[in-house]
């Protein structure tokens, strides 16, 4: 079994981590809004990987709070049924990045890792 760093990251925290923002341009009318999240470091993949893969080679990353529902909302992709949360939640991918809202669409969650060798996106966490 893998052991996995767990670490819970303050807002900016997290913003600094992503490519994904929020934040207001020169000019702009957008307002910021509050994210929370976690953060995890693993290999790939992050659950049984083989026995000579790296163990720290990604960094797997959840954002979580109004922020990641204003990213899911801003999402152009299609809304789908997202067999994983179940209970009504639809998720819409960007690539490797996909975002999560519940039913009633308050609650959001977007999922990605970062391959810390290539500083390329890759898939998140796995179901």
């Amino acid at each position: 079994m893998q052991t996995v760093l767990a670490l819970r990251l303050s807002a900016s925290a997290v913003l600094a981590l992503t490519a994904v923002s929020c934040l207001p341009t020169a000019g702009s009318a957008q307002e910021t809004s509050a994210i929370s999240g976690s953060v995890y470091i693993a290999g790939k993949p992050p659950i049984d990987p083989p026995p000579n893969a790296a163990k720290n080679s990604h960094a797997y990353l959840t954002l979580k709070g109004q922020g990641a529902v204003r990213i899911y909302r801003a999402m152009t992709a299609s809304a789908e049924e997202d067999l994983c949360r179940g209970d009504g939640w639809k998720i819409k991918r960007a690539g490797h990045f996909s975002c999560s809202a519940s039913s009633d669409g308050k609650k959001a969650e977007c999922d990605f890792s970062v391959d810390l060798r290539r500083g390329a996106l890759d898939p998140g966490n796995p179901c």
